[in-house]
């Protein structure tokens, strides 16, 4: 019967996903509401780039963003085997650069808790109100600033960058100075209103962070419970 209850579950939440754009969220327990707001269309309002840097590929990419940027070269970051998987199978016919490793405000190694959904893999500890299950393996990863990584990099021009990485964004930012300097748009899944990662960052250090980078809130693609997919400009460039 409970296993009965979670298919009829996922196939109501696949149904609103796909035609109103919202899901029915629980965490242990805790009703946390619907997503409310999602417009990934805005993607056609990012300005021109000539290089896409994506920062937590996990097991299926960002086709969106793929396609939107269909001519532009590709630096795929991450520290799973499977999204190294999928770069391999599936990214072939693109010009792009693969690099296994996370990223973050510091060098060094830690462990990445892998969750059964790839995608929900993270450096930290999940609270209890973003709890799913337990991970199924714990693998050390290197760890390595953004700038660092591309230091080498030539003829990258104008960048834009995406950044997904289950509570680690701020953490990429940091070490991300530089590299801002050459960006047009950065995407990233933030976290806001509950505390879903313990320790994790606030909302309002993520923002103070990218305005300290000259950067300023410039869409929002999508709001949910937990996260909200953000993108900012930089503010000497919207006029």
């Amino acid at each position: 019967m409970k296993e009965m209850v979670k298919n009829l579950i996922t196939s109501t939440n696949d149904i609103l996903e796909n035609v109103f754009g919202i899901r029915i969220i629980r965490r242990r327990g805790i009703a946390l509401g619907i997503s409310r707001f999602i417009d990934w269309k805005q993607l056609d309002r990012l300005p021109a780039i000539d290089t896409l840097i994506d920062v937590g590929v996990g097991p299926d990419g960002t086709p969106d963003l793929y396609e939107r940027f269909a001519s532009q070269k590709l630096i795929l970051i991450d520290p799973l085997d499977e999204a190294e998987a999928f770069v391999n199978n599936e990214m072939t016919d693109r010009d792009a650069m693969f690099f296994k490793v996370a990223l973050g405000s510091e060098t060094s190694e830690l462990v990445i808790n892998v969750e059964e959904d790839f995608g929900r893999s993270t450096l930290l500890e999940v609270t209890d109100i973003n709890y799913v299950s337990e991970p199924i393996d714990k693998r050390i990863v290197p760890v390595r600033k953004l700038d660092d990584l591309l230091s080498n990099q030539v003829g990258l021009g104008r960048v834009g960058i995406k950044i997904d990485t289950e509570g680690f964004e701020l953490d990429v930012v940091l070490g991300a100075t530089e590299t801002l300097r050459s960006a047009k748009f950065v995407i990233a899944e933030v976290r806001h209103n509950h505390e879903s990662f313990k320790g994790g960052y606030s909302l309002h250090e993520f923002v103070n962070a990218m305005h300290e980078n000259g950067f300023v809130l410039s869409m929002i693609m999508t709001a949910k419970p937990l996260i909200a997919d953000l993108c900012f400009e930089p503010k000497a460039e919207l006029g």
